[in-house]
Parts: C-alpha cells; structure tokens; sequence
C-alpha cells in the first residue's frame, strides 16, 4: 500500500509540473543536471561582463529562473551514489588513462613506443578469510569468472583456533558468495593491522615506485644510457574483506623535466617488469609507535602480485591499452561497496550505526579504525573510518602522464558552449542567457564571446524539489542519451558503409 501510494504521488506531481506553461522552458533550465540524482540547487545573481572593459552589462537574480534556482550536477564519483555523475567521471578517467598510453589530447603520440606494464599489488594477510581462488582462469573480465576454483581452505586435519572456530572450508564459493572475504575467525583476525595497512598503503606506492625508478636507472647507468622515468596512472580497489589494493599502469619515459620524452632503447618491458617485481618483494616498512603498539606495525605488499606487459593489440599475456583503460576507469568509481559497508564520513554521534568491535568484519574495522585513532597523531584513522582507514585517492597520477581532468572538464565544456551558443534561439525570450551559463573564464577565447556570464551564486539544497520533477528530468535524460546513442550507430554505419568497397560485379 505504502509504495502504491508513493507511486501516485510522484505520479501527481509529475503531471502537475507537466501542465505547467513553462514546462518546456524548466526542462531546458535542469537540462545540465537531468540526469544527475541529487543536483545542487545554487541561489544568487548571474551577472553578463563585458569581456574586453570588464564592465557589468546586465545582472539577475535566480529568482527569475524556474524554481529560482540554478541547478548543477553533484559531481559525485562512485555509481552507488550518483549512476550518471559516476559514468561521466569514468569516461573521463578513461580518456586520460588512454591518453597516456596512445598520446593525444596535448600528449604526444610518441608514447606509443614506450615500455608500459599494467601492475596489481595486493595486501599481506592479516588472517584466513574465504576466498575463490582459480588457478589458471581464462576470463577476460575476472569479475564474471565461471572458472571452477579450488576448495577455499582445504585441510586434511581442521584444525581449530584458539577460539575454537574451525581455520577449514572445502566449498568452492560462486563470485557471488556472500561469505567471500569473510574471516574464518573474526575474533582471530587482526583488524587493527588491516586498517592501519590501509592508512600507509599510499606511503608504501611512493616507496615502491621510488625503488623501481631507482633500479632501472641504475641498470641504465651500467649499460651507458641515459637516465629513465617511470609515469604511472593507479587505481585503488577494496577486496571483498576490505583490504585496499592498487592496479597500476606504468610508463617508461625518458628522464626530460620539461617534456614527455622517449626512452633510451637499451631499456625493455622486462626490464621494467623485474624492476616492479623486485621492489614489490622487497620494499617495507614499520610505522610509528601507537600506544597500543609500541613497536608499530610492518608495512608491505601480500605475495600475490601480478606484473604484465600492455601492447596496442594483445597477445599471449600481454593486456591491449582499451583494456587497461577501461579497468582503471571502472575502478575508479567504486568505493566500499565491495565489502558491504556503505557510509559517509562518520562522527561521535553516527559511529554506532556502522561501528561495533563484537560484529560483522565491517564493523569490526571500522571500530579498530575509530579506536586507534583515538591516539595523538592518528587521527587519519578516524576521519577516514568510513572507508576502512584509506584516506588516499581512488585514481591518480604522475604528472607528466597524462592531461588532468580538470582539462578534459574545461573540453567538455567549450563543447557544451558552443551548442549552447549556436542554439540560444530556443527560449531566450522567456529566459535569456541561461543556457550559455558557464563558470569557466578562460574558456571565452575558444567561443570567440564579447561577453561572460558569471555567477554570485550560494548554495540553496540538494535534490530535486519532488519525486515528479526528479522522474521527469531522468526520463528526458534517458531519452536525450538515447538518442545520442542512435545518431553515433547511424554515423558508424555510414562510414562503414563508405569505406567498403562495391560489390564484384556477378
């Protein structure tokens, strides 16, 4: 009854905005943020310069606008929280991972040529958990594995814990097994070195790289060359038991300080590969000391670890640059959900929802994380609990890799700009100036504008103003991807059809 009533609701309030006159000129106004699930809703005045004196032209205020308000995307990353945000930040993660692998977008072409390997580095053990381990799996997408695995802890004598829990589990689990990344004790796991593991896991990245970069330039230097660069692009990962680990994309370039440059010759992809390899095993470290333990605890990478080369086309285990770009975007915009636990940042009034030292693995992080951080000079834990003590970006860079996604942002912008600009008949007349609203200044030489609209804004809430307007903007969002979907398949099939040569003649 109560989800009935609800549908009716938003059913309502969907056709009364849908009757409205200035329908057509309010579906234009959130066309920005159609499709976004919790936009922002700014207050405040736009006001027109003039580009070349700086003198204010015009000025108004949002309450001219439909709702009075002006309404942005969140921006939001991660899929769960925000699909269509989370989907454009992925695209764009893949063009600038791709960009450093094939050149282009101010990257040059040459980067083609170089050496590249695409890496993954794990997390030690911090107790028994269950896990579906496949041997020799062929699956190019690892998350759909249909592999048979081997039994999760098959041992001849169970033996048991000090808490009595049996340390054995001859099930072969599904991908989808809940008990995936669960200890097989919770009371023997050590969760407290698991979330500080997290905490340090970008301060061993740095180490790791630096040792790599410092063997192949020593291995250059005995052979005569000159010195080498590593550029990198990394994504970071929650396993299932909520341990972070790093898929990593490195790059060898030549050592130029003011330029992407290519390599000296005498340096291969398996030169690189052991330089990786051998820094992964060997490189560790100890934190400092916490009260409860003084001695700090080691911080390095689990065994298992995977180091293989990328070509433009794949072959034998070698991984193609689509590929690699398209993990790392994936990546990119996933979170905690992977381990079950899902929260903003947390409080002294909110960490007992999500906080119990006696619970789920979870919790039981997430406890370790907020008791540790108690301490003077761990606060980090504490901040970052909602994320299991990994306060570290999920994709970042070196920075002569690759663009930056603010570049690719301010592109994607001057390209709304310009549509925008060249369709400012539709609707001026009940609102002028709204659809060429951009923040973006130095972006008015690529539209070749006299004028810039800036503005005075504030923040006004969050979210759609009801369920009906929030189903109609989605709907129109939907229909507009669709039909950019379609016009892209037609464009394909011309082309296609272009380029094939005519029929023999019978």
């Amino acid at each position: 009854m109560g989800a009935n009533t609800e549908s009716s609701q938003q059913l309502r309030t969907a056709l009364d905005r849908a009757t409205r006159p200035d329908y057509p000129a309010w579906l234009r106004h959130v066309e920005s943020a159609a499709a976004c699930t919790h936009p922002v809703r700014l207050r405040g005045i736009l006001a027109t310069l003039d580009t070349a004196t700086g003198e204010i032209l015009t000025h108004r205020h949002t309450s001219t606008l439909p709702d009075g308000v002006f309404y942005k995307s969140c921006g939001n990353r991660r899929h769960t929280v925000c699909p269509a945000c989370a989907t454009v930040y992925q695209h764009d993660a893949y063009h600038l991972v791709r960009a450093g692998l094939v050149g282009g977008k101010t990257v040059p072409d040459t980067v083609r040529t170089h050496p590249a390997v695409f890496a993954t580095l794990t997390a030690p053990s911090f107790g028994p958990v269950h896990t579906r381990d496949v041997r020799h799996c062929r699956c190019r997408d690892k998350s759909q594995c249909a592999c048979r695995p081997s039994p999760c802890h098959a041992r001849r004598d169970a033996p048991a814990c000090p808490h009595g829990t049996t340390l054995a589990c001859w099930k072969r689990h599904t991908p989808g097994d809940a008990r995936l990344g669960q200890p097989l004790c919770p009371d023997c796991y050590d969760h407290a070195h698991h979330v500080v593991w997290n905490q340090h896991a970008g301060e061993l990245w740095r180490r790791t790289k630096q040792h790599a970069e410092r063997h192949l330039n020593q291995l250059a230097r005995r052979r005569g060359l000159p010195r080498v660069r590593l550029s990198h692009g990394k994504a970071a990962e929650y396993q299932a038991r909520g341990a972070v680990h790093f898929h990593l994309l490195l790059r060898l370039d030549g050592h130029d300080p003011d330029a992407v440059t290519p390599p000296p010759a005498g340096i291969t992809t398996a030169d690189v590969i052991d330089a990786v390899a051998q820094a992964a095993t060997t490189i560790a470290f100890t934190t400092g000391p916490h009260p409860g333990q003084p001695g700090g605890w080691q911080i390095a990478w689990g065994s298992q670890h995977d180091i293989r080369p990328i070509t433009l086309s794949a072959s034998g285990d070698a991984l193609d640059d689509q590929a690699v770009a398209a993990y790392l975007a994936k990546y990119s915009t996933k979170g905690t959900e992977a381990t079950g636990h899902t929260s903003r940042r947390l409080t002294s009034e909110s960490i007992g929802l999500y906080a119990d030292p006696h619970g789920t693995h979870p919790e039981r992080l997430i406890a370790a994380a907020w008791r540790l951080g108690e301490a003077s000079g761990w606060s980090g834990l504490r901040r970052w609990a909602h994320m299991l003590g990994f306060g570290g970006h999920f994709l970042t860079k070196a920075r002569r890799y690759s663009v930056t996604f603010g570049s690719i942002r301010e592109e994607r912008a001057a390209h709304k700009r310009a549509q925008a600009l060249n369709t400012t008949g539709r609707g001026v007349e009940e609102h002028p100036g709204t659809a060429p609203f951009h923040r973006q200044a130095s972006l008015d030489t690529k539209t070749e504008e006299t004028t810039l609209v800036i503005g005075f804004l504030t923040y006004a809430g969050t979210g759609w103003h009801t369920t009906g307007d929030q189903l109609l903007a989605n709907t129109a969002a939907a229909q507009a991807r669709e039909r950019t979907r379609a016009g892209r398949e037609d464009l394909a099939h011309q082309e296609w059809e272009q380029s094939s040569s005519p029929p023999l003649a019978a």
